[in-house]
């Protein structure tokens, strides 16, 4: 009886050690499999990066350009603004090309090309001795940086896994904010041409780096090489054959059999159509909250509040906390959710407009702090919700085979918006006042509570197959959702 009984036992041991190690090297599997994620993730934003610092670079130089020492020659009041607003057309005349040609020649291709005019840029900045070379420059840079914005999160949309695509996604806006406060930072302690070299050599080390990843899957498909598809998502997977096999089985099945995707296919679906309404919808609140017409007066509010902190300081405090916010924003997307995160930023910001509004409207005695504090509860609540949160579902809500084409069109449409939000915001001052303008503003965040609350679905957790089937509310998939949704809050209670 003993010896059966050990037997039995020793049989049982035999039975759990393969299973045991099977598991563990499961788990290393998809831990690789992450790891070259994240990867492939940082290295994208890289670009994203290289954006910011176009946008960060005209604060700490504005002073020197309009001085008797400006290397490119005194520069008025006016000039200087359209080193702005050269950006934002560069960025409208960009959107209609980079998902055209991420479409017909690659992601990886893609990503080259949007660094060129980044290099070309700068290097016309370095060497440039008249305002010309910085309105080519700007142009030229704009130009990339809506190539940054579309190419980033569509690259990593079709990379990441369903359980850390919204951390993933969440990076476009972290590294774009990094690169904002680098500028700031650096642009503070480096002379001009110094700080110019530095802004040069970010689209030099993304070449370099990029160089090592591979085409997306997604884009393997849509041209029918699968074997390379199915290559290119094993390295993402760490190995992981059966995951493999399964992902390509749905990429394929969210193409479609037309070589390139054209303007009415944005809208030949019902799925399409509410993808359309809610990437729109997004972008169009993401401009039109405020944050640049608050920015604008970031020094003003400081001296305001009775502060002796310098302009270039202040500009610097409030880019870190922007970066922080955004930071907190990608640790915690996967676990509150896109839908929430948005509804608070929101209500937020909105209300912290409102606040600023009343306050610059009645001017109260020794309340000085209100008004840096309704700043930083924006530039927060902006950098949590309404700045990543737009470029996360508008890749989870579109269909792939049309996802390069709409994500141009949206990008279009955020950058147009920027452009007028600018444009409009000193006739709202002279003709509304400023607390005229802030109310605008916060009406508007109000508008984008409603339409988050209404319109936009959840996605965390979710499959991009069980999003689109939700979007276009097929109903032998519905239930399928719904158990996947289930199932994703039991792993996480557990």
């Amino acid at each position: 009886m003993n010896e059966e009984k050990r037997k039995l036992s020793g049989a049982h041991r035999i039975q759990v050690r393969p299973m045991s190690a099977g598991s563990g090297m499961r788990e290393r599997t998809i831990k690789s499999g992450q790891g070259k994620q994240y990867m492939a993730s940082v290295i994208v934003c890289i670009l994203a990066f290289a954006f910011g610092t176009v946008v960060g670079w005209t604060s700490p130089v504005l002073e020197i350009l309009q001085s008797d020492d400006s290397p490119v020659g005194r520069m008025t009041l006016d000039e200087t603004s359209w080193l702005g607003s050269l950006t934002f057309i560069g960025g409208i005349v960009g959107s209609f090309l980079w998902g055209r040609i991420a479409d017909a020649f690659g992601r990886k291709v893609a990503g080259y090309c949007v660094s060129v005019p980044f290099i070309l840029g700068w290097t016309a900045i370095l060497v440039g001795t008249t305002p010309k070379f910085l309105y080519a420059a700007r142009l030229l840079t704009g130009l990339s940086g809506s190539g940054a914005l579309i190419i980033c999160p569509l690259y990593i949309s079709e990379v990441a896994h369903d359980s850390i695509r919204g951390t993933l996604g969440s990076y476009v806006i972290l590294f774009m904010n990094g690169g904002v406060v680098a500028a700031y930072s650096v642009g503070a302690a480096l002379d001009y041409r110094s700080f110019t070299g530095f802004c040069l050599a970010i689209p030099i080390v993304f070449i370099a780096c990029y160089f090592w990843l591979p085409e997306t899957p997604n884009y393997y498909m849509s041209k029918s090489r699968n074997e390379a598809a199915e290559t290119s998502l094993l390295w993402f997977r760490g190995g992981d054959h059966k995951v493999v096999s399964d992902e390509t089985e749905n990429i394929a099945k969210g193409m479609s059999k037309k070589e390139s995707a054209t303007y009415s296919d944005l809208v030949s679906t019902k799925g399409n159509r509410i993808a359309m309404v809610i990437g729109l919808g997004l972008f169009s609140w993401q401009q039109f909250c405020g944050i640049l017409a608050l920015l604008t007066f970031v020094s003003d509010i400081f001296q305001k509040a009775g502060s002796s902190m310098s302009s270039s300081k202040a500009t610097i405090m409030v880019g870190m906390f922007q970066f922080s916010a955004s930071y907190v924003s990608s640790v915690i997307v996967e676990r509150s959710g896109r839908k929430l995160l948005l509804l608070i930023s929101y209500f937020v910001m909105g209300t912290s407009l409102f606040v600023l509004a009343g306050y610059i409207y009645i001017k109260p005695e020794g309340l000085g702090w209100i008004p840096v504090a309704c700043l930083c509860l924006h530039v927060v609540a902006y950098a949590l919700g309404a700045g990543p949160i737009p470029y996360i579902v508008m890749t989870e809500t579109l269909r792939p085979d049309i996802k390069g084409l709409a994500t141009s069109t949206i990008i279009f449409w955020g950058t147009l918006l920027a452009f007028i939000s600018v444009q409009v915001f000193p006739i709202l001052n002279t003709h509304m006042g400023q607390h005229g303008a802030f109310l605008f503003f916060g009406a508007w965040c109000y508008i984008g509570f409603v339409f988050t609350w209404f319109i936009v679905p959840e996605t965390k957790g979710i499959s991009l197959n069980d999003i689109l089937a939700k979007l276009n509310g097929d109903p032998t998939n519905l239930m399928k959702v719904s158990c996947s949704c289930e199932k994703i809050e039991h792993t996480e209670h557990v």
